[in-house]
């Protein structure tokens, strides 16, 4: 590896094409020749880094490190609004601390119960209203994560946690929906799931929102749904739904130890060495992972034009970095080049792309950190910018326009190195 000269390998690729091209054939061949990949050396990259990451950092596994990559993992296993109805394309709020999420009585239940691991979305049949946030301080709480949406909306919110063995589970469910139930005692109403006998739910009549818990292996999932009108059916209805749709997905998800969570691999699929990263180490975390498509649609804020795409173009992994990019990896290079036209239409206009790389597009965003964006997107990053290689979709963005071509071309130049390195 020491004596490996990356630069002759990623231009041997267009020599040996041209050689066999002339080989092959005995008259004279019209055209000028041309090298098949861009020359990466003439690429305006700035300071931004362009070796694969594992060649610049050591990334050395820490328990710390390892819970952030097994709560990612558990996203994965986690609902989207899609897998219930199209129309649930709107993300109102994730999180990783079920405190959040569930009453302030049932805390001490998740503590008494030895909680692991959680991971909680609210999505929604209407965009979010940012107009109420509630302050957990104060000992409040809302299964929406603190934020009220639009009333005509039809929402829910899953949130599903690990704990240590299957007692624990089942004590932490029955705790969960005690704790809930005993907030106003004199109004709350048990109710059945009919399908899920084993499944703990109340409501209060009057008012349009149902809570169900229940114990599945090693997990609790609580469910939180809320209607337009206050019909104890059709809450049913969708609360069994959910179920259906949440059990299936943990059954494929073996639950992890704490030796598990230590060892965890940082890039399982040697996306995270590929993807933009200006840092010198790595941040695993909710901003720096990858995600499988479903776990990236938790990110969106908007998953209606996202979802189409990946599932046409069989994407199978998503990666960020922290104050990185984006990367996607297509079902092949066709699929790759149709993710990217899609990925494009999402804002409209153009500007200038990075100098000599056609593959690359960019546009000023109207709106950023919203319009498709993943959340956590910086707010002063006007500039977008999109480019393809091989199976890999990229996006980037920056505050202004020669930051974000530079990191389309450092990032483009990183994917050429990491088919060699």
């Amino acid at each position: 590896m020491q004596n490996f000269d990356w630069r002759k390998a990623v231009f041997a690729t267009a020599a040996v094409g041209f050689t066999a091209l002339s080989a092959g054939c005995g008259g004279p061949i019209s055209g000028s020749p041309a090298a098949g990949e861009v020359d990466i050396r003439t690429l305006a990259v700035g300071n931004y880094p362009t070796a694969p990451l594992d060649f610049r950092a050591v990334y050395r596994h820490s328990s710390s490190d390892g819970r952030p990559l097994a709560v990612a993992r558990l996203a994965d296993a986690v609902i989207s609004g899609a897998d219930i109805d199209p129309g649930f394309r709107y993300t109102a709020v994730t999180r990783t601390d079920p405190n959040y999420v569930l009453a302030e009585a049932a805390k001490p239940v998740l503590t008494a119960n030895h909680l692991m691991l959680t991971f909680s979305t609210s999505v929604s049949d209407r965009p979010r209203l940012e107009t109420l946030y509630i302050d957990h301080s104060s000992g409040n709480s809302s299964p929406l994560g603190g934020w009220e949406n639009d009333p005509t909306a039809t929402t829910f919110n899953v949130t599903v946690m690990q704990f240590p063995d299957e007692q624990s589970a089942r004590a932490a469910a029955d705790g969960i929906e005690s704790a809930d139930f005993d907030v106003a005692p004199a109004d709350n109403v048990r109710v059945g799931l009919e399908q899920y006998p084993a499944a703990k739910a109340h409501w209060r009549p009057g008012i349009p929102s149902l809570a169900a818990a229940i114990a599945h292996g090693q997990y609790v999932i609580n469910v939180f749904v809320r209607k337009t009108a206050p019909e104890i059916d059709g809450l049913k209805s969708l609360a069994t739904k959910i179920l259906a749709a949440q059990l299936p997905l943990l059954d494929k998800t073996s639950p992890l130890s704490d030796r598990d969570i230590l060892y965890l691999d940082y890039d399982p699929s040697d996306m995270l060495r590929r993807t933009l990263h200006p840092g010198d180490y790595p941040r695993p975390g909710q901003d720096e992972a990858t995600r499988t498509p479903r776990g990236f649609l938790h990110t969106l804020d908007d998953q209606g034009p996202w979802k189409p795409l990946l599932d046409d173009n069989g994407v199978d992994v998503i990666s960020t970095t922290a104050k990185g990019a984006l990367l996607i990896r297509a079902r092949d290079e066709r699929s790759a080049e149709s993710l990217w036209a899609g990925i494009n239409a999402f804002i409209p206009g153009s500007t200038d792309g990075p100098p000599g790389l056609s593959a690359a597009t960019c546009v000023q965003n109207p709106s950023p950190n919203r319009d498709s964006f993943p959340q956590g997107w910086n707010a002063s990053d006007r500039y977008v910018c999109n480019l393809h290689y091989g199976r890999y979709v990229a996006r980037v963005a920056g505050g202004q326009l020669i930051d974000a071509q530079q990191r389309a071309a450092a990032q483009y130049a990183l994917l050429a190195k990491a088919q060699y390195l």
